[in-house]
């Protein structure tokens, strides 16, 4: 039985998978293991998966028996859902936000995941069915041409930003009162803060980690990326008197000291 359109999609998700992962294992992870323990402790189950990831795209594409094997599309599966499992809280960040160094290789991720378990059940079916193919048609080619075209835009797009960067963001206010926020090692140095409701408090944040962050209010609406290297200034405006939390919304920043309070007066 030859490869079909579905086998093709699912060996070409799974070496996406294996770039795409590769991408942000050496391009946004790496450079942060100096500096974070958690992540150095966990490296070596990080290349365990992309060595999973490689052997089963190779298997994919090139084992001679896996046409005729049911059960061989859904066992591949296996590093690609554990490994979501295990890293699913962390993704939805880069994600969606272009300006995270991890955006390029994360968008493709999870695109190539879902198609890869698409692609998956199709082919299982298709063997269990004695080679009648369950993606046929024009239509699908065209559907998953025009994912893939979509994908590497954002992926290319994404990069090229990310390419472009230190610098800071414009403040939408001119600050009455200044203040400096410093972010290392996965903490904020400094906690609190005070300022009355009738300043606007121009923030400078300089993330002096390998890795990005962010600075998030959700009172005021104020979800700005922190690259790794970069100094952003916000202006902050109260709308009346009382406590104004600040955090990093990157999964377990927050929990590590990445979180404070401006009392506003």
């Amino acid at each position: 039985m030859p490869r079909t359109f579905a086998m093709r999609v699912y060996a070409a998700s799974y070496w996406v998978l294996t770039l795409s992962f590769g991408y942000i294992l050496f391009a946004a992870l790496l450079p942060a293991v100096a500096t974070d323990a958690t992540l150095a402790a966990v490296a070596p189950v990080l290349f365990v998966f992309l060595g999973l990831f490689a052997a089963a795209a190779a298997a994919a594409t090139f084992l001679p028996s896996a046409p005729r094997m049911a059960r061989f599309w859904l066992i591949a599966l296996l590093p690609d859902l554990a490994f979501l499992a295990m890293n699913g809280p962390y993704l939805p960040y880069p994600f969606t936000h272009p300006a995270d160094a991890s955006f390029p290789g994360t968008v493709p991720l999870v695109v190539g995941s879902v198609a890869l378990v698409l692609a998956g059940i199709a082919s299982f079916r298709e063997v269990r069915a004695a080679g009648a193919p369950a993606w046929q048609g024009g239509g699908v080619r065209w559907a998953v041409a025009l994912v893939a075209g979509v994908t590497l835009g954002a992926s290319v797009t994404g990069y090229v930003g990310a390419g472009q960067g230190g610098g800071g963001a414009a403040l939408e206010a001119a600050p009455t009162v200044a203040a400096t926020l410093v972010a290392e090692e996965t903490k904020y140095l400094t906690t609190s803060y005070s300022m009355t409701s009738s300043d606007v408090l121009g923030v400078f944040v300089e993330n002096r980690d390998a890795s990005d962050h962010s600075f998030d209010i959700d009172a005021l609406g104020i979800h700005v990326p922190v690259p790794a290297g970069a100094i952003v200034a916000v202006a902050v405006t109260p709308a009346s008197a009382g406590p104004l939390e600040f955090y990093c919304a990157i999964p377990g920043h927050r929990e590590a000291g990445m979180a404070g309070t401006i009392q506003v007066e």
